[in-house]
């Protein structure tokens, strides 16, 4: 099963999980890190790197982060060369509900695309398509 690591600034990784798993159910193989008001970028990676340690013996990881250029996407970079590992920045929370879902099914990049496709999907202008709907039905 292919490993999700979601690796955010405070407690939000932890929350989306928490609410990714409310609504879908509790899931095996996730981690959440947390980065801390005090930590800095080579003890985030050190995080990483032990969370990531066995991703060689598996079907890879996927970390999701929260924004790019954050000191957790940064913390992920060098971990960019293995093969077994994918990085995606700007989660949310449709982004961690396909990857619960589709993970079993997919092999890593094929996973990380749909991920990466589904939560721009995602991103819409609610008002404008409630307008539309409206038009269309007059």
């Amino acid at each position: 099963m292919i490993k999700i690591v979601v690796i955010t600034h405070g407690h939000l990784g932890r929350e989306i999980i928490s609410t990714a798993e409310a609504i879908i159910g509790k899931q095996k193989e996730v981690s959440v890190i947390s980065l801390g008001q005090q930590e800095g970028l080579t003890e985030l990676c050190n995080r990483v790197s032990e969370v990531i340690k066995d991703v060689d013996d598996s079907e890879g990881a996927l970390i999701l982060t929260d924004m790019l250029g954050g000191t957790p996407c940064n913390a992920c970079l060098p971990f960019s060369a293995n093969d077994n590992v994918e990085i995606v920045s700007g989660m949310n929370l449709y982004m961690v509900l396909s990857a619960f879902i589709n993970r079993s099914n997919m092999r890593l990049k094929q996973l990380t695309d749909k991920v990466i496709e589904d939560g721009k999907k995602n991103i819409s202008n609610a008002k404008d398509l409630l307008v539309r709907k409206l038009n269309q039905e007059k």
